[in-house]
């Protein structure tokens, strides 16, 4: 079921066309171009193949694989945003009646976030997230819970998606005793920044034997933990709070949405290194 009939700033025309020559105007081999018609904008150049994903279609693809899945009739219409003239698309899904309360008065709401682009930046992605509700103006920090990405090379698989966002609603609910077992375990400073020294704050070196640290980046980290075991205590949980802060909070940034994007994708490979395991092996 198509949920938009009508053109807003996501679901606008778009074709695959070839790409012409830059002197002859004759089409290129093999090269062909995203173009969004209503504007006649390029939005991304590919090769043959390249499968066009409209946004409209991951939007409800994403919408029709939730009712698939029957894991909830309580959800909030997609909340949708582009970048770039729409070269990008970002969405989330809200669940109000799927919550967790690791602690009193500490609520984490279940979510489906999901991308899209028209220049490969961004691949169609999905992940049954958790979003929690810490203070009452709304801010948020999002909790990845369970992810799937797929390559514009194949065509959009509802049934799959269902089974995802199935599986994901299954171990969001399992996530509590996991969250509450950070809550009692002891971070200390020291550790936590050995952690971000090894992981989200290292720099670039041509050495591998020299650590090399971004030092404003590690500034930054510090101060959010500094804010966050305040509030939350020495602990596990504090700091993967501090984390999901660092990612959320991106506003000051040239390109937030890109900076976003891509400290998401740092998270989730930070906590599955090595050096997140040992952090907790080594909890104090």
């Amino acid at each position: 079921m198509n949920m938009m009939s009508t053109i807003n700033d996501w679901n606008f025309p778009v074709e695959m066309m070839p790409t012409p020559n830059a002197v002859t105007g004759e089409p290129e081999p093999d090269a062909f171009q995203v173009v969004r018609t209503d504007t006649n904008t390029v939005l991304g150049h590919h090769g043959s193949r390249y499968k066009l994903v409209p946004h409209d279609d991951v939007v409800n693809s994403i919408m029709d694989a939730v009712k698939q899945s029957d894991i909830t009739t309580d959800y909030k219409e997609p909340t949708i945003s582009v970048f770039e003239n729409g070269r990008k698309m970002r969405g989330e899904i809200l669940f109000p009646d799927l919550t967790i309360e690791p602690q009193v008065g500490d609520i984490v709401q279940a979510r489906i976030v999901f991308t899209n682009s028209y220049d490969q930046s961004w691949s169609f992605y999905q992940s049954f997230d958790a979003l929690r509700l810490w203070c009452i103006n709304g801010c948020t920090t999002p909790n990845a819970v369970a992810r799937s990405r797929y390559k514009h090379t194949t065509f959009l698989n509802v049934d799959g998606s269902a089974a995802k966002i199935q599986k994901g609603a299954e171990h969001f609910h399992t996530r509590k005793d996991e969250w509450q077992k950070w809550m009692k375990r002891k971070i200390s400073n020291d550790y936590a920044e050995i952690f971000f020294k090894k992981t989200i704050a290292k720099g670039f070196s041509r050495q591998q034997s020299v650590d090399n640290v971004n030092q404003k980046q590690m500034e930054n980290l510090l101060r959010i933990w500094d804010n966050e075991k305040k509030q939350l205590g020495n602990n596990q949980w504090a700091l993967y709070n501090c984390l999901t802060y660092w990612a959320t909070h991106t506003q000051d940034a040239r390109t937030p949405h890109v900076q976003r994007h891509n400290r998401e994708q740092e998270i989730a490979k930070a906590m599955t290194s090595n050096h997140w395991k040992s952090l907790v092996t080594n909890s104090v």
